[in-house]
């Protein structure tokens, strides 16, 4: 009967084999290849004198840098590319422009683009700033210095003069009139709905204003404020 008709015996046989061939090729491999072990001794002994020549080297350095010529000089870049950052960035950074007056702080608002719904629409969605408006934070900003320089301009109101602005408002017209009046050197008498917040007079008290609050009436009728 031979092993081939006996797979679990053939395959027993072959681990026999290995494992035995393995245990000679260890026991034996100086004597098998006495050359190999000859140069790995070799190769041990030259990097443990790189090693030590190195460390001894550094010493030394070291030992010259401190006594003969004071601690090691480390070399900085100032030229490289962080000093060019820092110019662009001083470059973008400058301040606005100075306003002049009250006045040069209405206007030229920035648009902001509004990047969800701009993304959300595939188009360019912006929104115009007139929160940044100087006087009232609001676009009556706008208006309120349109009214006050077209009467200027007719004769109608007189820096310094003394001359009052009167204006019937529920609120940013008269906020924004107020702040240009005062300074421009005019007195503000502001008709407001007596339904209307009561924080909208007080601010308009403390910016200066007289404020008169009447009864609410139709847009149509004469009693209309």
């Amino acid at each position: 009967m031979s092993l081939s008709n006996h797979p679990k015996a053939y395959g027993s046989a072959a681990i026999v084999v290995a494992f035995s061939a393995g245990i000679l090729v260890t026991l034996g491999f100086k004597d098998f290849y006495p050359d190999l072990e000859r140069r790995y001794q070799r190769h041990r002994r030259a990097v443990r004198r790189r090693n030590t020549n190195s460390s001894t080297s550094k010493d030394e350095a070291s030992r010259r840098g401190s006594v003969f010529w004071g601690p090691p000089v480390q070399l900085e870049d100032h030229e490289g590319s962080d000093v060019a950052v820092s110019d662009d960035l001083a470059a973008t950074s400058q301040p606005p422009p100075i306003a002049d007056g009250i006045e040069g702080a209405i206007g030229n608002t920035p648009l902001i683009n509004i990047k969800s719904l701009s993304e959300a629409t595939g188009r360019v969605i912006l929104a115009k700033a007139e929160f940044l408006n100087g006087a009232g934070q609001s676009p009556k900003d706008r208006v309120a210095l349109s009214m006050i320089r077209t009467a200027e301009e007719a004769g109608l109101l007189v820096p310094g003069r003394g001359d009052t602005i009167y204006e019937g408002t529920v609120g940013s017209t008269g906020i924004a009139l107020t702040t240009l009046a005062r300074a421009r050197g005019y007195r503000c008498h502001i008709c407001m709905p007596d339904d209307m917040a009561v924080e909208k007079s007080d601010l308009l008290h403390r910016l200066g204003a007289t404020v008169e609050r009447v009864a609410v009436a139709p847009i149509t009728s004469p009693a209309h404020f």
